[in-house]
């Protein structure tokens, strides 16, 4: 089943929701790793964010039918709903988050929408909880700068990513819309999350410059 035409209606806005954080939870005293988006504001996820630039983002990771997909820290599923547009249903999306509130709303979601690919998951801040050598792709969207121990993560999902299998991590540039997003005492830098990937046995493939508030880099597993 094709979910175009309902995407425009449940995007959603990281934009706004960092914008309009009260003072409290954005930590004056200095940014926190680790922090995450507070679930009470869960209906604000499903505003639009053309900024996001979904279609190109799927332009270039060349996802074919049956393709099998997890998507970490889904929020409300706004990729998730581009992955299984793009998997069809020889394919599967595998929709993780870590907050069971975010996993109930996304979970009613995807019921609603009538969806057979895609599995909403509760994951682990440490471990999504996915099976072992079984996705062709891993997509890290606005959630790196909220993992507390990303190189714990980064060898969970390792264990879950075929041998050919891509990671994609998505996160906000420093420097660039500062303004908007997280605070920038909260934001990690492309090379942290390169040193981070190099340490967890994986090697940097490419990275696409087109988004202007994010890096967006595409890793694989080194041989072994």
């Amino acid at each position: 089943m094709s979910v175009q035409p309902i995407i425009a209606a449940i995007c959603c806005c990281l934009i706004s929701m960092w914008v309009t954080l009260p003072v409290c939870a954005q930590d004056v005293e200095g940014g926190k790793q680790g922090r995450l988006f507070p679930p009470e504001r869960i209906e604000e996820l499903d505003e639009p964010r053309e900024w996001q630039k979904a279609e190109q983002i799927m332009e270039f990771l060349d996802i074919e039918e049956g393709y099998v997909v997890a998507d970490i820290g889904t929020g409300t599923g706004y990729f998730a709903l581009y992955f299984a547009d793009r998997v069809g249903e020889s394919g599967l999306v595998y929709a993780e988050d870590i907050q069971p509130e975010m996993v109930e709303y996304t979970r009613e979601k995807i019921n609603d929408l009538g969806l057979t690919n895609v599995k909403v998951v509760l994951g682990k801040p440490d471990d999504p909880g996915l099976p072992e050598n079984s996705l062709d792709l891993v997509m890290m969207a606005n959630v790196y700068h909220e993992v507390d121990d990303p190189v714990a993560l980064l060898k969970s999902i390792a264990r879950s990513l075929k041998e050919d299998g891509r990671l994609i991590i998505i996160d906000w540039r420093i420097g660039r819309g500062d303004d908007i997003g997280p605070p920038l005492p909260d934001r990690v830098p492309r090379d942290a999350v390169e040193a981070d990937a190099e340490e967890t046995g994986y090697y940097t493939v490419r990275h696409h410059p087109f988004l202007y508030n994010h890096y967006f880099l595409i890793f694989k597993k080194k041989p072994t």
